[in-house]
């Protein structure tokens, strides 16, 4: 009996160890940052039935190291027909801060940006999430003139309520 204890643990321990080796070496780590730009008719600087996407807008994902602001990484992307971008990032980026920001708008309509005009991301696997994919906040532009629709819109949503 106490000779299978001993079998059972030793192949435990070995497992487990093999496991801590396989996470030593090297990890092709290939996060894929997946996000949406859209056009905000309203000013309300967040998505309404009026919004729609917004197309051939370029987006720059950039890293750099939080200490001496030095980028470490930097790609581009640029939206498709649905207002969407993927880009592609390399390596984990724990001990930096990585940003997608907009580009600005200059086709159309949407040409004034949003207060924010970046999202922040975290690109690590030492963060308790598993899949390398990371999604960012939808970011945006919004028209000059607000759109005659808007009020309605506001009634909808039940943000006319608010000031009361």
């Amino acid at each position: 009996m106490a000779r299978s204890f001993a079998v059972v643990a030793l192949l435990v321990s070995a497992f487990c160890f093999s496991s801590v080796l396989a996470r030593v070496g090297p990890v092709d780590d290939k996060f894929v940052v997946v996000g949406k730009i859209y056009c905000d008719p309203c000013h309300f600087e967040f998505e309404s039935r009026l919004s729609h996407p917004l197309e051939g807008v370029k987006i720059t994902l950039e890293c750099k190291k939080a200490d001496t602001n030095n980028v470490t990484f930097t790609t581009e992307a640029v939206t498709d027909k649905n207002g969407v971008y993927t880009l592609t990032c390399d390596g984990d980026h724990e001990e930096e801060v990585c940003e997608v920001n907009t580009d600005a708008n200059t086709k159309g309509e949407c040409t004034i940006p949003m207060v924010n005009k970046f999202d922040r991301i975290v690109l690590t696997r030492n963060m308790g999430v598993s899949s390398l994919t990371r999604y960012v906040n939808p970011l945006g532009f919004m028209t000059k003139a607000i759109h005659s629709q808007c009020g309605n819109v506001v009634q909808e949503l039940g943000l006319d309520k608010l000031d009361d």
